[in-house]
């Protein structure tokens, strides 16, 4: 990493693998700009049926997006399919009731409100189940949007002093675009009627950019802090599943390997302080990206019912830059702390459905879930970790080769935080002091269309493509 002068330039910092992102001192003072734009950080599967069972999904695992949460589900797949499932999101972070300081004055700071709300292709797959050994073994080619980073959020406050005086108004804005991508070949093979085994190999595709803008201005006098930052990370990893199946219930573990990943980011400052830009050219550095192990259990009482359970756990704080730079190697992604501050997180999902038989053998299923997801976030002066819970509903329609899905999710958390920050702090690096309460609501709206096909046209196709007639 480069050593420019100044030395505000190694001062700051973004985190920008967040949605919005965190920027902070490379000292033990934290400064955050934008914490408030980051996304639920949940490495999970995609797919509409299991965001009705509130993502409980890795004991069931038994359709085209099974890769995403056991790639031992595969092997349960009867003929080739081909899948696509999408996401509508919106995401609204409210802070009341916040005071702060400046100096030796005591502000209260309005409330503010920021939403924002995208549309993304969350997955894609092609899936060929063939006879091995009179057992089934299954390939699989998928595409995974597994974080979309799309940001714009902006939010205008005014700071009050309580013992009177002249008002100040805080101006703060985000521009995001990008994404990670995982692009996966999976392969599964039915070891007996009891045993499924599975392995996919991720190749990881990341690349995303950020404007962010603050100011702040008392009477004539305005004070500000532009930051912009250009990134790239690429790495690969295995997901390894298996599924211990009986006639009523079954068992599921899967695990994602951690991995080394290339990471690269360029950076630009300003501030009012030092009003010329601050240029880092495009930095190579490392980054090592913690593993995920889950279990779930599925249990059906009765035809036409399911009752799935699932959790996940994911060592956050092993989530470290790896560089030559001796200030950065070995310090958190999250808060930039060579510490343990940054908490693991233990993810509880739990579900239920009911197949519904209709007229015309059409199959309607009803689904509910419930789930519980910590983030690896912890406020900096309430130690207060943000935990999103969620509550989904889902259903759908299957008849003959092809199934519809659709399922809603309301997600909601709530912490005392100290969010909201005088410019003039980051300017002169001085500890945050805010306090008040954050409120965060998500509303998620997937769907997902799977089709089917006859067995014997595929493998004709596939013999005149590669073998020849």
């Amino acid at each position: 990493m480069r050593a420019p002068t100044p030395p505000s330039a190694l001062t700051w910092l973004l985190l920008a693998l967040l949605p919005g992102s965190l920027l902070r001192a490379q000292t033990p003072i934290g400064i955050i700009i934008s914490e408030q734009s980051r996304t639920a950080f949940t490495v999970q599967g995609a797919g509409a049926r299991a965001m009705g069972l509130g993502g409980a999904f890795i004991a069931v695992a038994d359709d085209a997006t099974a890769v995403s949460f056991n790639p031992a589900g595969l092997a349960q797949l009867l003929k080739p399919e081909v899948s696509f499932v999408g996401r509508g999101f919106r995401r609204d972070v409210a802070y009341e009731d916040v005071e702060t300081t400046a100096g030796t004055k005591q502000l209260l700071v309005s409330d503010s409100l920021i939403s924002s709300t995208r549309v993304d292709p969350l997955f894609f797959s092609g899936s060929l189940p063939l006879l091995v050994g009179d057992r089934t073994l299954a390939l699989q080619l998928s595409f995974q949007r597994l974080i979309p980073l799309g940001e714009r959020d902006s939010r205008d406050l005014v700071e009050n002093p309580v013992s009177g005086g002249t008002s100040s108004r805080l101006l703060q804005s985000i521009d995001q675009g990008g994404q990670i991508d995982l692009y996966s070949f999976a392969a599964s093979y039915e070891f007996s009627q009891r045993i499924l085994a599975g392995v996919a190999l991720n190749l990881w595709r990341g690349k995303w950019d950020l404007n962010s803008s603050s100011s702040k201005t008392t009477g004539t006098t305005t004070s500000f802090v532009n930051f912009s930052q250009s990134n790239r990370l690429e790495g690969a990893n295995y997901n390894l599943g298996l599924i211990w199946r009986w006639p009523t219930w079954s068992f599921g573990l899967v695990h994602r390997t951690a991995f080394h990943g290339d990471y690269t980011f360029g950076t630009v400052l300003s501030t009012s302080a030092a009003p010329t830009p601050v240029v880092t050219d495009p930095t190579p550095t490392g980054l090592h990206w913690p593993s995920t192990t889950g279990a779930g259990l599925a249990y059906r009482p009765r035809e036409g019912w399911l009752v799935t359970a699932d959790f996940t756990h994911t060592p956050w704080s092993k989530a470290r830059y790896m560089t030559t730079n001796r200030t950065l190697n070995g310090e958190s992604f999250f808060d930039l702390d060579k510490g343990t501050r940054t908490p693991n997180s233990t993810d509880f999902h739990v579900g239920v459905e009911h197949l519904i038989l209709t007229g015309g053998g059409i199959v309607v299923p009803l689904r509910m879930g419930l789930s519980r997801e910590p983030q690896p976030v912890v406020d900096r002066v309430t130690s207060e970790q943000r935990v999103i819970y969620g509550l989904s509903l889902g259903s759908g329609l299957k008849r003959g080769a092809v199934t519809l899905d659709v399922a809603y999710r309301y997600g909601w958390g709530r912490r005392r935080a100290s969010q909201f920050l005088d410019v003039d702090q980051i300017i002169s690096n001085t500890p945050p002091t805010s306090l008040g309460t954050e409120r965060i609501k998500e509303q998620k709206l997937d769907f997902s269309f799977i089709v089917q096909f006859e067995q014997q046209p595929v493998a004709r196709v596939l013999r005149h493509l590669f073998v020849g007639d």
